[in-house]
């Protein structure tokens, strides 16, 4: 716990990952709060599910596109544009009766409008911090993120059950825009200074490593929402969010206790491993809750050390006026492998059985191993890689 200590007591941290965890909640609340309010709007989840859609595709657009803007525009400019505009169609989609396609629309908007947060923080992380702290910090900062997905989810449930639909949906809309004011307002982030690409766009995906993480990213993130989907087909609905949350319980553990000792090369292999260890071990008794539950907790350990080794390498290896465009590309096909991963399970629970979408989960979380087992020369812990 020493790291941890160090970066409590490093100026400006603990304001920095506080107000971006604010800055970035409403997109814990966004899945389960579009889509009850949506639904309940026009008494389809098809249409429900069509503007979530949207929104996700357009999320994997700005990613990359408003993190390269980081540069040339300011920090500060870019997201708090993003965040007001992005809150102004949440709004409008909380407050307003609207047709089917608008509301796609503005889902579609809600998306290309997503603040890049992670992008920037993750850009001054180095500069803020010692380097022999960068992987405690990737690794406090993946598991403060599980907070934002075990909280998130829960507090829309409990706002529309009390006051309805709408006023949770603008809540996130008015939290997305408080978040995004305070995150901007840092000192440190004013002062952080993103060179500009002197690239095309997506000439940052020519490098090795971060293609690679881009390909484990869309497959550890697939692997989820197979999880997801088939605890909700497995279970009802209550005790499928128990048992989603040993999920997000032992990435939470996973991350304070294991994340800071990605010390060697087959630390990304390991965590990965894990991972996959935790859904084989669901095979064994599938249609138990308690066993799914112990299980996914089991698969949760690696999952916020894998992504604070990923977000490491980025940080340590690619130039920093390349990193904000390269954590945009990787959030893209983040987004993309839960999209694939949750359309691969639907189509395994209707043809086979609700127990059959932890099998797409099992094969994306194989395939990570494997690429991290090939690639494990271009994804070191802390070894230096040379930017392509």
């Amino acid at each position: 716990m020493g790291d941890y200590s160090a970066l409590a007591q490093t100026p400006g941290f603990v304001r920095v990952i506080s107000s971006q965890l604010l800055a970035r909640f409403p997109f814990g609340m966004m899945t389960l709060g579009f889509v009850m309010h949506i639904e309940d709007m026009h008494d389809s989840y098809a249409i429900a599910g069509i503007a979530l859609g949207a929104e996700t595709i357009g999320a994997a657009i700005s990613g990359p596109l408003l993190g390269r803007l980081l540069g040339p525009l300011g920090v500060r400019r870019v997201i708090l544009s993003s965040a007001v505009i992005g809150a102004i169609a949440i709004a409008l989609i909380g407050l307003f009766y609207m047709p089917p396609a608008l509301v796609v629309f503005l889902a579609l908007i809600v998306g290309l409008t997503s603040p890049p947060i992670q992008s920037a923080v993750r850009t001054l992380y180095p500069i803020l911090v010692e380097k022999r702290l960068l992987n405690s910090v990737y690794s406090l900062d993946a598991t403060a993120q599980e907070l934002i997905w075990v909280v998130g989810p829960v507090l829309a449930a409990f706002g529309a059950a009390t006051w309805g639909t709408g006023p949770v949906v603008v809540a996130m809309g008015i939290v997305q825009i408080l978040g995004a004011l305070w995150f901007a307002s840092n000192p440190e982030v004013g002062a952080l200074k993103i060179p500009k690409s002197s690239g095309k766009m997506g000439k940052v995906l020519k490098s090795k490593l971060v293609l690679t993480n881009v390909i484990i990213g869309f497959l550890m993130v697939g692997s989820f929402s197979g999880v997801e989907v088939g605890a909700v087909a497995v279970a009802d609905k209550t005790v499928a969010g128990l048992v989603l949350a040993a999920l997000s319980v032992g990435s939470i553990l996973g991350g304070l206790v294991l994340g800071n000792r990605a010390k060697t090369k087959w630390a990304l292999t390991k965590f990965l491993s894990i991972i996959a260890v935790g859904y084989l071990l669901y095979l064994f008794n599938p249609a138990d809750p308690i066993w799914m539950a112990f299980s996914f907790f089991v698969a949760g350990l690696g999952v916020a050390p894998a992504f604070a080794v990923l977000a490491a390498t980025i940080a340590n290896n690619i130039k920093m006026n390349d990193t904000a465009e390269a954590y945009g590309w990787i959030n893209t096909g983040q987004l993309m492998g839960y999209s694939a991963g949750a359309a691969m399970a639907g189509i395994a629970i209707d043809v086979i059985a609700p127990t059959a979408a932890m099998s797409i989960s099992m094969v994306f979380g194989i395939a990570a191993v494997i690429v991290a087992l090939i690639t494990v020369s271009i994804t070191p812990a802390f070894m230096k890689v040379k930017a392509e």
